[in-house]
């Protein structure tokens, strides 16, 4: 991707979380790039174009944050899955904030979203086997089969869209650590004495880490 496309969509990202997808003229980002609109048109002819380029860029950095974060293969904490979808959101919050719309609106992307939530949701289910096998996290019950396929369901949905209902509900700051609290709230039943113990204490430094930058 040239220089001059990476600037438009970045910008497009900005005021889209500003002022929301369906407020925003092309122009607005032309202007707010630096660029004339009629270079903004030789890049993305029409808002669809810049839209469906926009959320391909959104795939890429999620792919590319859940790649490196590894949390499969090496010592890192199950919650760090969890912050990383929170600050997608916040990345990215017009999306989520509008998430109905812009589906009806552009409805390729809606088949591939439908494919990325089958991939989150895999990726959830391995990391909560992962904490079974670490002893953070009970068996399933064997009397309830198929719990943790829902627990994933939910995991999935409190991950993309808390910030997206605190600021509908008026929160007038989103933040992660509220989002993890919330999490943890969620998983608490399932999690044995050891997993709470290490979730809590995950949380905890993340607080004092940030109470120390501000």
């Amino acid at each position: 991707m040239n220089k001059t496309k990476n600037k438009i969509i970045l910008a497009a990202v900005k005021l889209y979380n500003k002022k929301g997808m369906f407020n925003v003229l092309n122009a607005e980002i032309a202007k707010e790039t630096g660029i004339s609109l009629s270079n903004f048109n030789y890049h993305f002819k029409t808002k669809a174009d810049l839209v469906y380029e926009v959320c391909g860029y959104m795939r890429t950095v999620i792919e590319e944050k859940i790649s490196s974060n590894q949390v499969m293969t090496k010592d890192k904490h199950a919650l760090s899955l969890t912050k990383i979808y929170l600050e997608f959101e916040l990345d990215f919050r017009f999306f989520y904030l509008d998430t109905h719309n812009i589906l009806k609106t552009f409805p390729k992307i809606k088949k591939e979203m439908h494919t990325q939530i089958k991939e989150s949701i895999q990726i959830i289910k391995n990391v909560n086997y992962l904490a079974i096998g670490k002893g953070y996290m009970l068996t399933e019950p064997e009397d309830m089969p198929g719990l943790y396929d829902q627990l994933a369901h939910q995991i999935w949905i409190n991950s993309h869209f808390w910030l997206a209902q605190a600021n509908i509900r008026g929160k007038k700051k989103l933040d992660i650590i509220d989002g993890l609290d919330n999490f943890y709230a969620l998983v608490y039943p399932y999690l044995t004495k050891k997993g709470k113990s290490s979730y809590r204490t995950y949380i905890d430094s993340l607080k004092a880490k940030t109470v120390a930058l501000n």
